[in-house]
């Protein structure tokens, strides 16, 4: 089943492919889009998954990935994505990120798209 995206998963999604540039697994490039930002051909990878509200819009879960990568990772690589996080994050914040992950949260888009319009304004 498809995660329905709302304004809040958007203004987040373009954070981190701002924040990034790239993809963050072969280095491909984003494209710049018509605001001048690299984000065209970049896709917001969630390490654990958007279902889990706790960390859907936690910046250390997600990533910038090109389609490609964003496939592989998503089905054959997982171990490959792990042992990425593990050394983008160290071993002691990965653990925290886990933990974030099975912590319940209440759904709250007005204050994610707040936060997440904040994160992109921090980027220019």
């Amino acid at each position: 089943m498809k995660t329905k995206l709302d304004k809040a998963d958007i203004e987040f999604s373009k954070y981190v492919r701002v924040r990034d540039g790239k993809c963050v697994r072969c280095g491909r490039r984003g494209e710049k889009n018509a605001e001048g930002l690299p984000i065209i051909g970049l896709q917001c990878s969630h390490f654990l998954s958007r279902w889990r509200e706790n960390t859907r819009f936690d910046p250390e879960n997600a990533d910038s990935l090109c389609q490609n990568c964003h496939s592989f990772w998503g089905v054959n690589g997982k171990q490959e994505y792990r042992d990425f996080k593990i050394k983008q994050l160290g071993q002691d914040a990965f653990n925290l990120l886990l933990i974030r992950g099975r912590m319940y949260k209440k759904k709250d888009r007005k204050s994610a798209l707040i936060q997440a319009k904040m994160l992109l304004e921090e980027l220019h």
